[in-house]
C-alpha cells in the first residue's frame, strides 16, 4: 500500500460521518491569517500528518490531501453572538456550505473547531481548539500530526492482558454483570420521534470555581475513593433526575484507551476512545460509580472491545458503511433517554492563553453528537478553576427546557444536590 494511504480503523470508520466541535474563550489576540498558518504548519509536519486525512465511511483505505490547505478552511464569523456557548455550537454545525474535514470558525473572542470525528477523537479537538486560540512556535500543531501506531489496539491489548492475567475473566464478567436488557421486554413504553436529525441542539453551562472547589472539598469528605470523573457521572444523573428525566439504568462513559498503550504512545492521534455502557443506581453516589469505573478499566473492558471491533473488520467480505437512511423520518425509541458522559479533567495546556479578564468565564467546551434520538451526550471539562459543562441531544426526546434547568441546577449547587440525594440514600436503607 502506497505510503499516500491510511489503513483507517473499524472506530475510524465508524465515526467518520460524525461532527465534533470545541470552542474555547474569550480569549484577545484571534486572528484568521494566523490560525491558517497554524493549520499549515500542522499539515506540513509530516506527508502522513493526521490533520491531512480525507475520512471516508464506506473506504477502508483513505487518502492523505496532498494539496495543503484542500481540507482545512480558516472563517471569521463575528454576526455570530457567543453570550452562549451551547448555541455558538449549533450556529456554527448548521451553517450553510459544504464542510472540510477540518475547519476553524473564530467568532470575536471565541476560536470553535469543526471537525469529522474520523480525524480524531477529543484529543484532537482540545489539541487544536488551543492551537487555533495562540501556537507560538507552532508546537501544538506539530503535536497533532502523529497517528497512532497501526498496532495500537493489539499492542495496548497484550501489554494489558499480559501484566493482568485475570483481567480477561473479570472483563467477561462484568459484560454479563452490565449487559443491556431489551427494554421492550421489560415494557418499557416507547416514543416516535420524527426528523430526529433536525432537531440535534447543544446546551451550556458553568460551574464557577467557588462551586468547583465546595464540590472538590464534600467528595473528599464524604466519597471517599471518588474520581472527578465519577463526581461528574453521580451529579449529572442526579440532576436530570431531579427535572424528571427517567434515564435508562446504563450510563454511557467514555473511556481513553490510550491509558493501555506504552506513555510514548499516549499524545497520538485517532479514534481510541470508547463508551462502556454501565449498569448504575438509580441515584448512585461518586463512591458507587468509581467504584464500578475501576472495575471496568482494571478489566480491560475499554480496550477488549476495540480489540473485538478490528478483528471482525477483518473477517473476509466485512465492510464499514455508512448506516442506511431509514426509509420512514420517524423513529421509535424506548421513553427513557440515555445518558453518556464525557470528563476531560483539567485542561492545564491552555494556561498559556491570553484569556480576557472582563467577568465572562474561561472556557473549554465541546460537542459530542449522540448516537440516536434518545440519547443526550455531557462533556465535562476544567480550565482555569471553573468546570464547564455541554450537553448534545435531540430536542424532541427532551426539552431543551428541562437540560437547561439541569445543568443550571448542577452548576449553581452541585454540594445540596449530592448531599440531599445521599441523604435520601441513607433513609431508605434504614
Amino acid at each position: 500500500m502506497p505510503q499516500s494511504e491510511y489503513p483507517s480503523t473499524e472506530l475510524d470508520r465508524t465515526f467518520a460521518p460524525a461532527q465534533n466541535l470545541a470552542v474555547v474563550g474569550p480569549v484577545a489576540g484571534l486572528d484568521v491569517e494566523a490560525a491558517r498558518a497554524m493549520l499549515a504548519a500542522a499539515e506540513n509536519a509530516s506527508p502522513t500528518s493526521r490533520i491531512r486525512l480525507d475520512p471516508r465511511a464506506d473506504q477502508r483505505h483513505w487518502a492523505y490531501r496532498t494539496d495543503i490547505g484542500a481540507g482545512t478552511a480558516v472563517t471569521s464569523r463575528p454576526d455570530l453572538a457567543t453570550d452562549d456557548l451551547g448555541e455558538l455550537m449549533d450556529r456554527v454545525r448548521t451553517r450553510e456550505g459544504v464542510r472540510a474535514p477540518v475547519e476553524i470558525v473564530l467568532c470575536g473572542d471565541y476560536a470553535v473547531v469543526h471537525y469529522s470525528h474520523g480525524v480524531g477523537d477529543g484529543l484532537m479537538g482540545v489539541t487544536m481548539v488551543g492551537a487555533a486560540a495562540s501556537d507560538p512556535g507552532f508546537a501544538m500543531a506539530r503535536s497533532m500530526a502523529p497517528s497512532l501506531p497501526r498496532n495500537a489496539t493489539w499492542s495496548a491489548l497484550r501489554r494489558h492482558y499480559r501484566s493482568n492475567p485475570r483481567a480477561l475473566q473479570d472483563f467477561r464478567r462484568l459484560r454479563a454483570v452490565h449487559k443491556r436488557r431489551d427494554a421492550t421486554a421489560d415494557g418499557v413504553p416507547t416514543r416516535r420521534i420524527e426528523h430526529w436529525e433536525s432537531t440535534k441542539t447543544a446546551r451550556a453551562a458553568y460551574m464557577r470555581p467557588e462551586q468547583v472547589a465546595a464540590l472538590r472539598s464534600w467528595s473528599k469528605a464524604n466519597a471517599p475513593g471518588a474520581t472527578g470523573a465519577s463526581v461528574s457521572v453521580a451529579l449529572l444523573v442526579a440532576a436530570l433526575r431531579s427535572e424528571g428525566v427517567p434515564l435508562d439504568e446504563h450510563v454511557m462513559i467514555l473511556f481513553n484507551c490510550r491509558r493501555y498503550l506504552d506513555e510514548k504512545h499516549r499524545a497520538e492521534h485517532g479514534n481510541f476512545a470508547i463508551g462502556i455502557p454501565i449498569r448504575l443506581p438509580v441515584l448512585p453516589t461518586p463512591g458507587d460509580v468509581a467504584g464500578v469505573m475501576k472495575q471496568v478499566i482494571d478489566s480491560g473492558w475499554p480496550i477488549a472491545v476495540l480489540g473485538m471491533a478490528d478483528a471482525r473488520a477483518t473477517l473476509k467480505g466485512h465492510r464499514t458503511a455508512p448506516a442506511p437512511a431509514p426509509s420512514e423520518d420517524v423513529v421509535t425509541v424506548p421513553d427513557r433517554p440515555r445518558l453518556a458522559v464525557s470528563d476531560l479533567g483539567t485542561l492545564s495546556l491552555y494556561d498559556h492563553l491570553s484569556w480576557l479578564d472582563d467577568g465572562r468565564p474561561r472556557q473549554m467546551t465541546a460537542s459530542l453528537e449522540p448516537d440516536g434520538p434518545d440519547g443526550i451526550s455531557i462533556l465535562v471539562s476544567q480550565v482555569q478553576g471553573g468546570r464547564s459543562y455541554s450537553a448534545s441531544f435531540c430536542s424532541g426526546m427532551i426539552e431543551t427546557e428541562t437540560v437547561d434547568r439541569a445543568l443550571a441546577r448542577a452548576c449553581a449547587d452541585p454540594v445540596g444536590l449530592l448531599s440531599r440525594n445521599t441523604a435520601d440514600l441513607r433513609s431508605d436503607g434504614e
